[in-house]
């Protein structure tokens, strides 16, 4: 194979991955076939710089918004770094071709490459999960109701599973010229089988299914301010009050729960006088909870913590929340004893410490209410975590100011879309600036607002204790999974005579 052969492979697959988180899904069943293929005609080096190339473009296509943020640089020197899975996949499927003539051990092989990837991608507080390709199908939502056994790796999976297949019966008709679909067919009947489950899992999770159980509900109001990022706490809270609904209540009648976005006071209510006394004025007579975001100094002086706080109708506080994961290099510098030298990423002027607990908040007679904050919840274990711990219902609280109106924001709804189904929860995705929505637990948007809207969203949020598989257990499926392929691949590899390799035979052709 020629090297602009090799380029055009790549290109097309990073178009392709870059297409599939466009709301054009469809590409991603077919995104890695182009790069399989360079894999397969190529070296180990041209292998690594394939992987490199189709990296940068895959990343630089689905993460330019960064363009607006205040350190424009951070998108220049974050694309190369996020890069290194490709070259790493690239490497593992390279070994894979070389050592395993097994196609069928192939096959599982291959998702399994690009599975760990992802795995340790989302690890640790330098997470970062934008471009996991199981995001991909989030309109698909028979399907991603796997995500409530395996979390959203079993939907990659499936993706990885196609692609490696579809592969294989090309490869197999390229080198025997003769079809074989037993490949394709292994695969077709998983998909099959996990989208049937789907439906039934999504019939019996619809919002209607869910009032027939009687559930404990709550309604909400989630206050959206619109407030640009230079602009916050310029009034002393007086900026983020919504207009009345009517001229008799300043909520819809029946509210329960006033949900503000992340970050929306700075202080104590105390230190908010013309908030607190607007708060006072509605306790009066509307008796609703309030939930929102704050940024809360510690006592030792030592920094703020970013918090959320639910106060009761004496605007009592009843529970609180702080951010356990803030944004990496924007809100906080992780690790800070080893990474401190890149504090010229930082652009925030804020010491953010984080939180370390992740119970629920108890939310009157009903039951607990589970809070993520911003870029929290585009990490599957913190959701989770929270709702072992017993939330019945979670509430994401996030500020998109500083993202201008970028594609940002729709993509963190999708996160919660995802968190919604994995853990089987109703999600009130709140937003300052950015989209709101609720969520029901089969990842239907029951109601949300526009990109940049200042109004009230209200809707109904039901309390389920019931938790799935993925709450209970976590990633131990996809733990078997990695156990399973490695005892069978070892097995292969001992057993197998040894043999002439792909690529000497490759050279004798």
């Amino acid at each position: 194979m020629k090297n602009y052969q090799r380029l055009i492979l790549v290109l097309l697959s990073a178009l392709f991955l870059f297409l599939s988180f466009k709301e054009l899904g469809f590409f991603a069943w077919f995104s890695l076939l182009p790069f399989l293929f360079v894999i397969y005609k190529s070296n180990l080096r041209q292998t690594a710089i394939a992987g490199l190339i189709l990296g940068i473009c895959f990343f630089a296509g689905v993460t330019y918004w960064m363009v607006v943020l205040p350190v424009k640089y951070t998108w220049l020197l974050l694309t190369p770094l996020l890069s290194t899975g490709f070259i790493i996949f690239g490497i593992e499927t390279y070994f894979i071709f070389k050592k395993v003539n097994q196609r069928y051990i192939r096959i599982f092989l291959i998702p399994a490459a690009w599975l760990i990837i992802e795995f340790v991608r989302s690890q640790t507080r330098l997470a970062f999960t934008i471009g996991i390709l199981g995001y991909s199908q989030h309109n698909f939502l028979p399907l991603m109701q796997i995500s409530k056994f395996t979390g959203i790796y079993g939907v990659t999976f499936i993706i990885l599973l196609f692609n490696a297949a579809v592969f294989e019966s090309v490869l197999f008709f390229y080198e025997k010229r003769r079809a074989n679909f037993k490949f394709l067919i292994i695969s077709i009947a998983i998909l099959v089988l996990f989208s049937c489950f789907g439906v039934i899992s999504f019939n019996n999770n619809l919002n209607s299914v869910m009032e027939d159980r009687d559930l404990n509900k709550i309604e909400v109001a989630m206050v959206l301010p619109d407030i640009a990022l230079g602009y916050k706490y310029m009034e002393g809270g007086l900026e983020i009050i919504p207009e009345r609904y009517s001229a008799s209540s300043f909520f819809k009648e029946g509210t329960e729960l006033i949900v503000f976005p992340e970050s929306m006071l700075w202080g104590s209510m105390d230190e908010n006088k013309e908030f607190k006394e607007w708060m006072e004025n509605i306790e009066k007579e509307e008796r609703v909870n309030l939930l929102i975001g704050q940024y809360l100094g510690d006592e030792n002086g030592r920094g703020y913590y970013n918090s959320a706080l639910l106060y009761s109708p004496d605007l009592e506080i009843v529970g609180r929340y702080n951010e356990i994961n803030p944004v990496p290099f924007s809100q906080y510098i992780p690790y800070r004893k080893v990474l401190g030298f890149l504090k010229f990423l930082d652009f925030s002027e804020i010491n953010l410490i984080t939180g370390n607990d992740y119970d629920a908040i108890e939310y009157e007679d009903k039951g607990k209410l589970g809070i993520n904050i911003c870029y929290e919840s585009t990490i599957p274990s913190i959701a989770r975590n929270i709702r072992k711990n017993g939330a019945e219902a979670l509430f994401v609280l996030s500020d998109s100011s500083s993202l201008d109106k970028s594609i940002a924001p729709w993509h963190h709804i999708i996160f919660s879309k995802v968190r919604a189904i994995e853990n089987g929860v109703y999600v009130a995705h709140c937003a300052n600036v950015g989209i709101s929505a609720i969520i029901s637990p089969a990842g239907e948007i029951l109601a949300s607002s526009e990109l940049s809207d200042k109004e009230v969203l209200y809707g109904t949020i039901y309390l389920n204790s019931k938790k799935t598989f993925y709450s209970k257990f976590g990633d131990i499926i996809m733990f078997v999974y990695y156990i399973i392929i490695s005892s069978i691949t070892i097995f292969y590899l001992v057993s197998s005579k040894p043999g002439k390799s792909r690529v000497k035979r490759l050279n004798k052709k």
